[in-house]
Formats: C-alpha cells, structure tokens, sequence
C-alpha cells in the first residue's frame, strides 16, 4: 500500500486532504460516488478504506506536489 507522507518544505499532508476532501464535496458528481471513509493508524490518517477513492486521493496529492515543486523551480529563476 502507497501512502502520502509529510517531508520538510512540503505542504502537509493535513493540508493536501483537506484541499481534496473538500474538492471531492464540492463537486456534486464525486460526493455522490466517493466515499470518503479514512482508515486510521495510531491516531493518524493512513488511507481511504475506498480504494478508488485511495487512487484518486494518491494521484492528487502526487499532483499537488508536483505543482509545488513547479513553482519553487519558477521562483528560483527569478
């Protein structure tokens, strides 16, 4: 199983989830077909019980920090 993780410099992992969480609300289409249980391990969000919803969760946070290492690239060329 793949799981996010928090690094230095990095937007949070907590940040990530709530950014889809909330885009996954906000999109009529994806509330109603993306269930958005959260398996727990020592207190701490592991994964999505859902595994589509895990998939989609994995290749959005991917994409989030892609973009960030995009715009600090951008930044330092300035």
């Amino acid at each position: 199983m793949l799981n996010v993780k928090d690094y230095p410099g990095c937007i949070s992992v907590e940040t990530m989830r709530a950014h889809f969480e909330g885009m996954i609300k906000g999109t009529p289409a994806f509330a109603a077909n993306t269930p958005l249980g959260a398996i727990t391990i020592n207190d701490s969000f592991s994964h999505y019980a859902d595994p589509d919803t895990d998939t989609m969760w994995l290749g959005f946070a991917m994409g989030m920090r892609c973009a960030e290492r995009v715009e600090k690239a951008k930044a330092a060329q300035s």
